[in-house]
């Protein structure tokens, strides 16, 4: 499925912090987004890249695209998630190469109301990265803050 809306549209994230670029895809318990490395990534060091544990971040937004697309079609706003934890991070690559075109894709393994658990990987031509991610979504998000 191509997407209605812009990635940052879909995230509760602004700025440069939007770390996941386009396009992006989704279907039924999953989706995916693109990130070009380049001199203007942000966490880029000259002759190394992005350090492969931004990968880890590069996941989590993906999956806040994913709850981004669902809110949206079910015409409801964006809500803030957040990563709990990974049960593993695997990685094949210490940087993320200058030029790279990754491919993130996130595939929803589990859910309740307010949890939910994905396996997660990404390629440039060959598989970089591998992670299963737990994350939480408050269904009263201010009160949570607060609280």
């Amino acid at each position: 499925m191509t997407l209605r809306w812009s990635v940052p549209d879909l995230l509760p994230h602004s700025g440069s912090m939007v770390l996941i670029g386009e396009p992006a895809a989704s279907g039924d318990g999953w989706a995916e987004a693109t990130v070009r490395i380049g001199e203007d990534s942000l966490f880029y060091r000259p002759g190394r890249g992005v350090p492969s544990w931004v990968g880890a971040e590069y996941m989590a937004q993906t999956i806040a695209l994913y709850a981004g697309i669902n809110a949206r079609q079910a015409g409801k706003n964006v809500k803030i998630g957040l990563l709990l934890g990974s049960r593993r991070y695997d990685v094949k690559t210490e940087y993320f190469q200058l030029g790279s075109h990754l491919r993130i894709h996130v595939d929803e393994v589990w859910k309740d109301s307010q949890m939910a658990v994905f396996d997660c990987h990404i390629e440039d031509r060959v598989r970089l990265a591998e992670a299963q991610l737990n994350v939480f979504q408050p269904v009263d998000t201010a009160t949570f803050l607060e609280g």
